[in-house]
């Protein structure tokens, strides 16, 4: 079964699935709206886990299906129908990147953000952190152990994530996607660290000018841990996480994929309250 391009397209794929909603969400290959209309999806990815977690907790007597489209313009596509039609069986959930700082936010119902940059920003903390080493180490480790260096590179990568705000309102970025962990220290006997050279030369290649990413920071009043790059803070947060199964508990081994379904996992055991507040206020 074929959904042709009409302002009915998406209103009625629910029908087909036997669901109340069709969730739109980021991940996987990308597809034009004409191939969205048309029914073609990702059947999964992270975005989805993530997402089919947050509304079976907040819209628990609702049935979804949720399908990945690929990148964040996909999914503002699918944005802009729900707005322009007036589309009742259709969500658009999304990471919320800068939009809010910036006055970006699509300010509907039926279209979803992130509280932070990204899921990661929302999942990752260092409860998340500590309680995941504790499962799988079977032993309990302090939090201060977490928490110490988990603060640390928040602080330490302040000014760049200053950068990376000023460049998105300026419709650019600072770090490099994909290559994000060239400004990190990754190995695995220490803590992720901050390449504060790296991250030099990156500022002096772009021309930056301090003065005006500072006021841009302080006067957006930019928190590093909700707005720092998610992918960025997902990988500071599992190199941490490794890091510290090693030297606490000589375990290594623990794969990437399988750390960040632990973490969403954990997430929703113990969700911080802002982000509570900020799911119950959208989620209608």
């Amino acid at each position: 079964m074929t959904f042709t391009r009409t302002t009915t397209g998406l209103q009625n794929q629910h029908l087909f699935h036997d669901v109340d909603y069709i969730v739109f969400v980021e991940g996987g290959q990308s597809y034009t709206k004409l191939q969205i209309d048309n029914g073609s999806f990702n059947e999964e990815s992270i975005d989805t886990l993530y997402w089919s977690k947050i509304l079976k907790k907040y819209k628990p007597d609702k049935k979804f299906k949720f399908k990945a489209i690929g990148s964040k313009t996909a999914v503002i596509q699918v944005a802009q129908d729900i707005i322009n039609n007036n589309l009742t069986t259709v969500y658009a959930a999304m990471d919320q990147e800068f939009d809010y700082i910036l006055n970006k936010l699509y300010k509907h119902d039926r279209i979803l953000y992130t509280f932070g940059y990204s899921w990661e920003n929302d999942v990752w903390n260092e409860k998340v952190i500590k309680k995941i080493i504790d499962s799988v180490s079977a032993k309990e480790i302090e939090v201060s152990e977490v928490l110490k260096p988990f603060k640390k590179f928040i602080k330490d990568f302040k000014f760049s994530v200053y950068c990376d705000g000023y460049e998105f309102s300026n419709s650019r970025s600072f770090f490099p996607r994909p290559n994000h962990l060239k400004l990190v220290d990754c190995n695995i006997n220490t803590p992720p660290s901050i390449k504060k050279d790296e991250v030099t030369n990156l500022v002096n290649s772009k021309g930056i000018i301090k003065t005006r990413v500072y006021s841009f920071g302080s006067r957006k009043n930019v928190d590093c841990h909700r707005f720092i790059y998610g992918h960025l803070l997902g990988d500071l947060s599992k190199l941490l996480l490794k890091h510290l199964l090693k030297i606490k508990h000589g375990i290594s081994g623990l794969g990437d994929e399988i750390i960040r379904r632990m973490a969403i996992n954990v997430f929703m055991e113990f969700i911080p309250v802002k982000i509570d507040n900020h799911y119950k206020d959208i989620i209608k």
